[in-house]
């Protein structure tokens, strides 16, 4: 049977405590504070009374003019993140948009947001020609380009499994670029 030894608690908890990061301060170290303005995640851990001291201190806009100021609190209602007036979005073209939109949900592009369902018809097209939603019009063409030479009737006299699959890709391709190509 295995002995057990009583651990007081405060041995412990001086064991594994941070010391206060002021120089020359051994307390203990209980509270984080930030280490500047730049880096707000970036903590160092103080003792009570230099936390105290370090809060009454503590000025994030110091060194900050009152325009700057103001700009810093009108941009933090939207999460400092790009915005313009709704009368002026007409102004803006679908790719700009889609890259807002993008930028805004932290995808590090257009094609990373979410792009709205489509239905069967559109999606079974798309996988004749070998192609993913969401597609733009020129990658519709260059991929039907590409597959129309593969299997172009010329180019495989008397296989009839050739000519069936140049026939569905052409209507694939003609239903994209009528349904579907526009809304892309």
């Amino acid at each position: 049977m295995p002995k057990f030894r009583y651990i007081d608690e405060n041995d412990l908890k001086d064991a594994h405590m941070q010391r206060c990061a002021i120089e020359g301060c051994g307390q203990p170290a209980e509270h984080k504070a930030p280490k500047s303005r730049g880096q707000l995640r970036d903590y160092q851990w103080l003792c009570i009374d230099h936390v105290r001291e370090f809060n009454k201190r503590w000025d994030y806009f110091n060194g900050m003019s009152q325009e700057q100021i103001e700009t810093f609190q009108k941009e933090a209602s939207f999460g400092h993140r790009p915005t313009w007036k709704i009368n002026q979005a007409d102004k803006f073209s679908v790719d700009q948009l889609n890259a807002a939109l993008g930028q805004f949900m932290g995808a590090s592009s257009a094609r990373a947001v979410r792009t709205p369902p489509i239905n069967h018809k559109d999606r079974k097209a798309l996988a004749e020609l070998e192609l993913n939603h969401p597609v733009t019009r020129d990658e519709i063409k260059a991929q039907y380009k590409k597959l129309v030479k593969r299997f172009h009737p010329d180019r495989n006299p008397n296989n009839k499994k050739a000519e069936e699959r140049f026939k569905q890709i052409t209507a694939s391709y003609n239903h994209l670029m009528q349904e579907y190509a526009d809304s892309i």
